[in-house]
């Protein structure tokens, strides 16, 4: 398995147009949907069928996923692939185009824009660290000993499982949350497509065992 396999699905999401929601809300959201699971049907073929069945959920069901993956506290999508287009759409109206980190923000993995979580981090040319919003990409300093999830900063129950090119996974012992991170000391600059490709196989491997502490 090649760590990056999933780079071209995120490629090709991260092309898609941005939505329009400067109105506010989410108009043309079914459409936006299917286009996703259009594409996620052409670069992962092994996954056509099941992106396929979803295209025709009902607006009211697909109404109410968002609002769950938008923490409505409703029960969410059981499929992680479901979940993985909605997220993706979701992205289609979020994005951020700022070029530059903010300079200050929470400690935490909370973004300081619009309240979604960090799923991805890295270690900047000076080493510091940065979370990125898995919905609107912003970017803002966090403390590089400290789960971001729990608050934990005692180092001993800190890990973190390296790959390759400076790509590896950050784990707390304490809550046992994850989070993928590049040091672009080692991998050049910040590739988000690539870093999020990464990330799902890092996750793989180290629910398989396969990665080396």
């Amino acid at each position: 398995m090649n760590l990056f396999d999933l780079e071209p699905l995120f490629r090709s999401l991260e092309a898609l147009p941005a939505a329009d929601g400067a109105a506010g809300g989410y108009p043309g959201f079914a459409a936006r949907f299917r286009e996703v699971l259009d594409v996620i049907a052409r670069e992962q073929p092994d996954w056509a069928e099941r992106a396929r069945g979803y295209r025709d959920l009902n607006a009211t069901r697909l109404e109410a996923l968002r609002a769950a993956l938008l923490g409505s506290g409703a029960e969410g999508p059981d499929d992680p692939l479901l979940e993985f287009a909605l997220l993706q759409t979701l992205r289609r109206y979020h994005r951020s185009q700022d070029a530059e980190p903010r300079s200050e923000g929470p400690d935490d993995a909370t973004c300081p824009v619009c309240g979604a979580e960090a799923d991805v981090a890295y270690l900047d040319a000076n080493g510091f660290r940065y979370a990125v919003c898995r919905l609107c990409d912003s970017r803002w300093p966090v403390p590089r000993v400290r789960c971001l999830y729990c608050g934990e900063e005692e180092a001993k129950k800190l890990e973190y499982y390296p790959y390759e090119a400076g790509y590896r996974l950050y784990r707390c012992k304490s809550c046992g949350r994850t989070l993928p991170a590049v040091d672009l000391r080692e991998a050049g600059r910040l590739d988000l497509p690539r870093l999020r490709a990464a990330a799902v196989e890092m996750q793989f491997l180290y629910e398989a065992g396969a990665v080396e502490e």
